[in-house]
């Protein structure tokens, strides 16, 4: 019998895993550990994270998405725009432009408690 990581099958003959069950807060947001899903597309409204104060909360994965290029990546017709993103994100930095930041929340999504580094782009 083979073994893998736990959620993980290593029977080839087993269906995807099925979408993790996210708790999800009075305004209907869902929340959890993006490392949970399986997919970008699975990812609750609210990763986990931690703030530069140190305090524990969640990003938005809209603000995420945007900070980080999977939102543009979204939206590129050609591999030539991708290179233009990437040039103008290179710009920036040898500009001495400071990684995003992004706001941290509570749990209810509105709160803010503190801001993300979106480091290493």
């Amino acid at each position: 019998m083979l073994f893998g990581p736990l959620g993980v099958s290593t029977d080839t003959r087993t269906q995807p895993m099925p979408a993790p069950d996210y708790a999800e807060n009075d305004s209907g947001l869902t929340y959890g550990a993006a490392a949970e899903a399986a997919s970008p597309d699975q990812e609750p409204d609210l990763i986990a994270a931690m703030a530069t104060n140190g305090r524990q909360g969640y990003v938005r994965k809209t603000d995420l998405d945007g900070a980080n290029g999977s939102a543009a990546a979204a939206g590129f017709r050609s591999p030539e725009e991708a290179l233009a993103w990437q040039a103008e994100r290179a710009a920036e930095v040898a500009r001495g432009v400071a990684d995003p930041t992004i706001p941290v929340y509570a749990q209810d999504g509105f709160t803010v408690i503190g801001e993300f580094l979106v480091a290493g782009l």
